[in-house]
């Protein structure tokens, strides 16, 4: 072979490498740029980051909205055990011993009925929501000092979790200051729909309940006609509720205090309490 013929042989084999690698960076570009059908071996685009819920148990954890804004469902919020798959868990008392903790819910009323004003003892005059308001303060602060119980705050009416989804909050100093710093925020407006919160507390199970209320409850989203015409009203049908959960065995008990209720309404609620395992009283 010529010196000619091998200086062009040279010269196309060159070309031809050229072109080849020219082609092999444009498909890596385009499998970069074009993830494929589902069955190909190219890279798939990263899932988008969900958004980030609070921390549990952050006083300071800023709430995220998950669409409860009605008294129907109540989605994470979390009243109970049950709600964190078992049994509340252990924590270190001061002597360095193992202490189960238990929980409790606070049901409070802030249904519109709320805004009426009632007069506490022989003048002061005040509206139902800020003597509920005070009275739930006065029972956070017995929790000040604990270190064995875990809490959450619930409304219903306009649906607020103090909780902001997360796990109950271990009771202490800060805890019961940051929720009460909360309740100064609570307006009253919507209407009382109490099924849907109850259902979920004995669902969740907490060992114990303390509901303040001030209206009778209202119309139960979620449930038929007919089903609430088997009985005598609204009223009737949340009690008979409440009888069917502690009769298959929802041991979580209800406490019930009333707040500016009259005679017909304070009589109702002693019998829910009675029926849920718990006691009435009037503030």
């Amino acid at each position: 072979m010529t010196a000619a013929m091998k200086t062009a042989w040279l010269r196309g084999f060159q070309v031809c490498a050229c072109a080849l690698a020219l082609a092999a960076c444009v498909v890596a570009i385009g499998a970069q740029d074009n993830p494929g059908k589902p069955g190909d071996t190219a890279a798939k685009p990263a899932a988008a980051k969900e958004t980030e819920r609070p921390a549990d148990n952050d006083p300071n954890a800023k709430p995220i909205e998950d669409g409860y804004d009605r008294p129907t469902t109540y989605p994470r919020i979390r009243m109970g055990s049950a709600a964190t798959g078992g049994a509340a868990p252990d924590v270190r008392g001061p002597a360095g011993d193992q202490r189960k903790l238990k929980t409790r819910a606070y049901l409070l009323d802030t249904s519109i009925s709320m805004a009426a004003s009632i007069t506490v003892g022989n003048s002061e005059e005040m509206t139902r929501l800020e003597r509920m308001v005070s009275e739930i303060k006065r029972s956070l602060d017995t929790l000040a000092k604990r270190r064995d119980l875990r809490f959450n705050v619930v409304t219903f009416g306009t649906v607020s979790d103090l909780c902001a989804g997360g796990d109950p909050w271990v009771s202490n100093a800060d805890t019961v200051k940051k929720a009460k710093e909360w309740l100064t925020k609570l307006e009253a407006k919507g209407t009382g729909d109490l099924y849907a919160l109850l259902k979920a507390v004995f669902e969740q199970e907490p060992e114990s309940a303390s509901m303040m209320v001030g209206s009778m409850p209202g119309k139960p989203e979620g449930v038929s006609e007919t089903d609430l015409k088997k009985f005598e009203s609204v009223a009737e049908f949340l009690l008979a509720k409440v009888k069917d959960w502690r009769g298959a065995g929802k041991s979580t008990t209800l406490d019930i205090t009333g707040i500016g209720l009259g005679e017909k309404e304070r009589a109702y609620y002693k019998r829910l309490a009675e029926a849920a395992g718990g006691t009435y009283l009037d503030a």
